[in-house]
């Protein structure tokens, strides 16, 4: 009971803070012609896409093979919540916040899935921009063979930075030898420290690759992916808008694609 509070607190917190950015003759109206079951349907795909994201865990993280998966669930919830709510990408910290809180993970093996997720998560999106935008590119104005050039190009460094990953930040932690010894002793300890978290991460990425579990991770990230646009696709539905599901993918890969970017806060509009 003494957790159930703050929890209920929070979410009551959030849910006032929703609605003070949204206008209530427009929600009201939104909830009368809601269609019930698309709304359902989109709310139990997202919960299958977020038991997708958990499966992910138990593929990438070692630590994790034998935690329950509602305790893998619990952590998707939670870590997705995060990345709604904090400012400026903060969110992502919270995974290996609470892999090492719920599964006494170290701080560097939750990173290092987190790179590895990362890019899975890139390479899925840009397999999914290229095919929906062969289907939709009569609705816009825009080069085809620039923007599937610029998205294989997009692939393949993608690949090339995750096979390379390793050698990369060991040669960050090298650069960061070097700047150690130009500065004075007072943040040379802190560099240090980097330095060595660095190798740490670079060592633990190397054990995720070295398990080999590339092909169940990939399945289940395509997975959760294509739940997710089903769920926007459900949505939309239930709203009484009328759009094909492939316009649908096409539109939140666009959204995704430009949200990695710095002006992520515009680029999402």
């Amino acid at each position: 009971m003494k957790r159930l509070f703050p929890s209920l607190l929070i979410t009551a917190g959030i849910f006032s803070l929703l609605f003070t950015q949204i206008s209530l003759r427009d929600l009201s109206f939104i909830v009368k012609n809601l269609n019930l079951l698309w709304a359902i349907s989109g709310l139990g795909v997202y919960l299958l896409s977020l038991f997708f994201q958990s499966l992910r865990y138990r593929w990438l993280v070692r630590t994790t093979r034998s935690l329950p998966l509602p305790k893998l669930f619990s952590i998707s919830v939670l870590y997705n919540l995060s990345l709604m709510l904090l400012p400026s990408k903060l969110g992502e910290l919270a995974y290996p916040y609470l892999l090492s809180k719920i599964n006494e993970t170290t701080i560097t093996e939750g990173l290092a899935s987190l790179i590895a997720l990362r890019v899975y998560d890139l390479l899925t999106i840009l397999i999914a921009f290229i095919f929906s935008s062969l289907w939709v590119q009569v609705l816009f104005e825009f080069n085809l063979f620039f923007t599937l050039l610029s998205a294989l190009v997009s692939i393949t460094l993608t690949l090339i930075a995750f096979f390379y990953m390793t050698t990369l930040l060991i040669g960050c932690a090298n650069g960061l030898n070097k700047i150690s010894n130009w500065v004075g002793q007072g943040h040379r300890k802190s560099i240090r420290w980097v330095q060595r978290k660095l190798h740490e991460v670079a060592e633990d990425f190397y054990a995720i690759r070295a398990r080999k579990t590339s092909l169940p991770v990939s399945l289940t990230s395509l997975l959760s992916w294509l739940s997710v646009f089903w769920m926007f696709y459900a949505f939309m539905k239930g709203f009484g808008i009328e759009i094909s599901f492939l316009k649908v993918v096409f539109g939140s890969t666009v959204a995704l694609l430009i949200s990695i970017l710095p002006i992520s806060a515009f680029g999402n509009w």
